[in-house]
């Protein structure tokens, strides 16, 4: 999700009007192989391969952009880069103990709903994300040079870890996205009372998994992954492709979700103050979230639709600098760029999924129904365990009996239907049944 991205471009800077002519470096006669610092010089052989394995040339000459790329400092792109390692790092946990929570390892089959199910979807995404955009735990010693395989060179879809991880995190911010507006409706259906049958659940599971895998894979075959000028891993490179398999869908999750909670809203505000409670007491935690993750997700659809729009202004000033560096080539530090980017903005912009997960973990894993869970679970409710802790085995006693002296005398034919329709606060996680009839 992160991008900001190809925005800036794939050098709208400079492969849009360094490719045109070399009217910046009129006059200016640079010795063989030299090129002023920070560009790089590649003596090519078959210049449009080179092009195509991820090098960016300037004008008609041999010199390259740098990887990463000049539109932030090397300072900049350490500090956005530490930050994709720690808060990352946090959240890569807090999303692994939500998703084994939430899995068959630990929820048993009676446990799951659509609505524990949607969780389940969209943590995983997250974690997908979190896990194949940045630096991560397991290649902190390699620097840039999972990007940047060689001096000069951005990764492109031949290079294997970059086409792997592009994937990865395609699929998990295109189904991080689908399941949260799924589970704002999922929300609003909850308070409405409506279900659906357990068909109709898996054709709905079945067409967001199907949409995702379609908004994955079909750039393959336009060779569209690759690593960015913006970006702090591989992604879509074109502005035409991240609108179409990205942005696009985002902004039509992020308008029904804008309406189910709207529609939210209205449900608790027209019930009595009583009932109100009720409400608040059972849905409060969910919601939080949901608007929480509309708020990060409005900011990422902002921030890169103000970055598109000012494409122009990037490509000025990146010819201006590259202008200089010729001009002064032998001594390029009178040179910078200033793009204008608000620094914090863009850190901010990257921040915002990897603080989804540590939401996740304060909304959904500090609960009674995450206690619930695991008291229920073969890992706490074995014989070891029970001989170990004998006051766990009583607590999980406990809760199995007021479960069933709360269900005794119901039918049981809903889909997670006897905790969705407890009034009980203690459930206020577990929102959707759906019938089984069918």
């Amino acid at each position: 999700m992160y991008m900001f991205l190809k925005i800036v471009g794939t050098f709208f800077l400079f492969c849009n009007f360094l490719n045109k002519s070399n009217h910046f470096v009129s006059g200016q006669v640079l010795p063989p192989g030299f090129c002023p610092s920070p560009l790089i010089y590649r003596n090519s052989t078959d210049r449009q391969s080179d092009i195509n394995n991820g090098y960016m040339f300037i004008g008609d000459t041999n010199c390259t952009s740098p990887c990463p790329s000049l539109i932030f400092s090397e300072n900049e792109w350490h500090r956005v880069f530490n930050m994709s390692l720690i808060a990352g790092t946090i959240s890569m946990f807090a999303l692994i103990f939500l998703i084994i929570t939430y899995s068959p390892l630990v929820n048993n089959y009676k446990g799951y709903t659509r609505h524990t199910i949607g969780i389940l979807f969209l943590f995983s995404g997250i974690f997908l994300t979190v896990t194949t955009d940045g630096r991560q735990l397991w290649d902190i010693e390699s620097g840039f040079e999972k990007y940047c395989p060689e001096p000069g060179r951005f990764a492109r879809q031949s290079d294997t870890k970059c086409l792997t991880t592009a994937i990865f995190f395609q699929y998990g911010c295109v189904t991080s996205i689908l399941w949260w507006a799924a589970l704002s409706v999922d929300l609003w259906m909850t308070i409405r009372k409506i279900k659906i049958s357990r068909f109709q659940f898996i054709i709905y599971a079945l067409i967001l998994n199907l949409i995702t895998l379609v908004l994955t894979f079909a750039p393959i075959a336009s060779n569209q992954y690759g690593y960015g000028d913006a970006a702090i891993g591989c992604w879509l490179m074109d502005l035409e492709y991240q609108v179409g398999y990205f942005w696009a869908p985002v902004g039509f999750c992020l308008c029904v979700g804008c309406v189910s909670i709207v529609l939210i809203l209205r449900e608790i505000y027209k019930v009595s103050d009583a009932v109100k409670k009720k409400l608040l007491a059972k849905h409060l935690k969910p919601l939080m979230l949901i608007i929480l993750m509309l708020s990060e997700f409005i900011y990422m659809f902002i921030f890169y639709s103000y970055t598109t729009s000012q494409r122009n202004h990037y490509h000025n000033v990146i010819e201006e600098y590259v202008t200089c560096l010729f001009i002064h080539a032998a001594n390029p530090s009178v040179c910078n760029v200033d793009v204008s980017i608000s620094s914090p903005a863009h850190f901010f912009f990257h921040f915002c999924m990897r603080l989804m997960g540590i939401e996740g973990l304060i909304f959904f894993g500090f609960t009674r129904q995450t206690k619930r869970i695991w008291l229920k679970s073969f890992w706490l409710n074995n014989s070891f365990i029970k001989k170990l802790i004998p006051s766990l085995t009583i607590s999980s006693d406990e809760k199995t009996s007021n479960s069933s002296n709360r269900t005794r005398g119901r039918r049981d034919t809903e889909y997670g239907e006897s905790i969705e329709q407890s009034n009980d606060p203690e459930h206020s996680i577990e929102l959707s049944g759906v019938d089984s009839k069918n």
